[in-house]
């Protein structure tokens, strides 16, 4: 049996490569064209969009692996199914059983590397590649870290707490310094919405600061105006798809000590934890696909109805996640609920085989 687990294994790793290689290739094309619209703007050029792009990869990889995987066993298999190969395996006494426990040990190795990449090389990357993009377009924004976005406007300082999924901000702090660096002034607001060309901040307090005393006074509505426009901040905010699962676990225990809502945060804690559950589920359903009703059709119609599964379980794993923040709250039952129900399918229609 390791000659056979070898076999399958070489065959799927072959199948999954191919088709990572055209994935990656084909989002990256269509990523380049959604950087055209940036490129010449200020210091970004075609190498930077490139290179944006390039460190992006890793991350895309991660969050495709589970489609990947799919279509890549699909494809393997079919091509064993397309020379006989699973025949005379079948014939010899191999179960379908059997041959599944061989396509998920291989997957799930390819699974944890993928893991590995995606916890401890995606996020680095990620955060690099925004910095470096955003400091291109414009050189007066300074740091982004897991705790807020830090950012320097003339002589004033900013710091925002969160930027909300509406856009608006939220925990906005504006420090301003005079001429001899020394604090003259200090704006808080708990949020701020964008109208037209500036933002409008809500319950200031500002406080001037002399050398003898410290004025303060309250004021309901404050316009705003900064570089930092929508855009920007978009760009440079936190996106819990991009933090690994420690970073998340830590500023999730951040928001919630701040009394801030952190749901979404904890729902991509979970989904990220039971990731290597989904792939091995994608795994198990590509197999009764090819042994089943796929078993006669061409290599095409294969990774067309691999395609099509594996962007149904993207719109499903959005709707229940969407659906459960609100209705459920659970995150991690809502995470669970898509891969549970694909692995449930797979195995069913893996037992009405004959």
């Amino acid at each position: 049996m390791d000659i056979l687990d070898r076999y399958i294994g070489k065959t799927m790793v072959v199948g999954i490569l191919a088709v990572m290689l055209v994935m990656v290739a084909l989002d990256s094309l269509i990523s380049f064209a959604g950087e055209t619209s940036s490129i010449g703007r200020a210091n970004y050029g075609v190498w930077n969009a490139v290179m944006y792009i390039l460190l992006n990869i890793p991350q895309k990889v991660y969050i495709m692996f589970p489609m990947i995987a799919l279509l890549g066993t699909i494809l393997s298999l079919g091509v064993m199914a397309g020379n006989s190969e699973l025949i005379a395996i079948r014939s010899a006494g191999v179960s379908i059983l059997r041959i599944t426990y061989s396509v998920l040990k291989t997957g799930i190795i390819l699974a944890a590397i993928v893991i590995a990449i995606g916890e401890f090389v995606s996020p680095p990357a990620v955060q690099y590649a925004k910095l470096k993009r955003v400091s291109a377009m414009d050189s007066k924004i300074s740091l982004n870290t897991d705790y807020g976005l830090w950012a320097r406007d003339g002589r004033n300082y900013i710091h925002i707490r969160r930027v909300e999924n509406d856009g608006r901000l939220t925990g906005i702090k504006i420090y301003g310094y005079d001429e001899q660096h020394n604090l003259v002034q200090i704006l808080e607001s708990p949020f701020a919405e964008y109208e037209e060309d500036h933002w409008k901040l809500y319950e200031v307090s500002k406080r001037n600061i002399y050398a003898d005393r410290i004025d303060q006074k309250f004021i309901a509505t404050m316009d705003w105006k900064s570089l930092l426009n929508p855009e920007v901040v978009d760009v440079v905010s936190i996106n819990p798809d991009n933090l690994s699962i420690l970073k998340l676990r830590s500023y999730i225990e951040y928001l919630k000590t701040n009394k801030l809502d952190s749901e979404k945060y904890e729902l991509t804690f979970w989904s990220k934890l039971v990731a290597p559950i989904t792939i091995a589920a994608m795994i198990v359903l590509a197999v009764p696909f090819v042994f089943g009703s796929l078993r006669n059709v061409g290599a095409g119609q294969r990774i067309l109805v691999g395609f099509l599964i594996g962007l149904g379980f993207f719109i499903f794993n959005k709707l229940v996640g969407n659906a459960g923040l609100v209705y459920i709250n659970y995150p991690w039952i809502v995470a669970i609920i898509p891969t549970l129900v694909v692995l449930m399918i797979g195995v069913f229609l893996i037992r009405r085989i004959r």
